[in-house]
C-alpha cells in the first residue's frame, strides 16, 4: 500500500483541525468526476480554502492507478458526511443506521455530525456509473482493512456507503447501483484482515 502524504492548508472550510472524536466508521465516497487523478481531487480540496464551493474534504483519497494520497491527519475532522438536507426516508438529518450507530455525531450538520467520528475515503473512477480500475479496489481494500484492524472495527457493520449515512445523496454510485459488488467489497476486506492478522 502506497500512501503519500499531500494534507490540506489549515482552513474553515476543508481542513478546519479540529481534532476527531473517536471512530466509529470507514465511509466510502466516488468523485462523481471521472478519470480524475487523486491529486486533482487534494487539490479542489485545498481550493476550496476561500470558501466559494462549500465545505468538502476526506482522509484519503485512492487514484486511478491504487497510490493513495492522504490529506487529512486521521486525528482530525474530515468534511465528508455531514448533512443540511434531510434524509427522504426518516425525515431527519441521518439515517435510521447512522443515527443508532453515531448518537450524538448525528444530530447536525456542523458540530455534531457523522464527520465527528468517521474516516472519510474518496475513490477515482472511469465513468458516470462510478466503475473504478482494479488497482483503486485493490487499495481501498487494503486501507479499509488497515483502518480496520487499528479502530477495531468490524468491515461488514462498520464500513458505510456515503448514501448510508445521510440518504439522499447517490456515493459511492457504483455500489449503490450494484449491492452485491459492495457486499462482496466488504467480504475482500474482512478476508484481507484475517490475512494482516495472520502476519504479526
Amino acid at each position: 500500500m502506497k500512501i503519500e502524504d499531500n494534507i490540506l492548508t489549515i482552513n474553515p472550510y476543508s481542513r478546519s483541525g479540529k481534532a476527531l472524536k473517536t471512530v466509529k466508521a470507514i465511509v466510502i465516497h466516488w468523485l462523481a468526476n471521472p478519470w480524475q487523478s487523486a491529486t486533482n481531487c487534494r487539490n479542489f480540496f485545498e481550493s476550496r480554502k476561500d470558501g466559494k464551493q462549500g465545505y468538502g474534504s476526506a482522509h484519503y483519497i485512492i487514484g486511478l492507478d491504487g497510490y493513495i494520497t492522504q490529506c487529512i491527519p486521521e486525528s482530525e475532522v474530515a468534511y465528508h458526511c455531514g448533512s443540511s438536507q434531510k434524509d427522504p426516508v426518516s425525515g431527519k438529518y441521518y439515517t435510521d443506521l447512522a443515527r443508532t450507530k453515531f448518537g450524538t455525531y448525528a444530530i447536525d450538520y456542523v458540530n455534531n455530525s457523522p464527520n465527528m467520528a468517521t474516516i472519510g475515503v474518496e475513490h477515482c473512477h472511469i465513468d458516470n456509473k462510478g466503475e473504478m480500475k482494479q488497482q483503486t479496489i485493490e487499495a481501498s481494500v487494503e486501507l479499509s482493512a488497515d483502518l480496520c484492524k487499528r479502530y477495531g472495527l468490524d468491515p461488514m457493520s462498520d464500513i458505510l456507503l456515503h448514501k448510508d449515512v445521510v440518504g439522499w445523496k447517490s456515493c459511492h454510485k457504483w455500489y449503490v447501483d450494484n449491492p452485491n459488488d459492495w457486499q462482496a467489497y466488504k467480504v475482500l476486506v474482512k478476508n484481507k484482515m484475517e490475512e494482516l492478522n495472520g502476519k504479526y
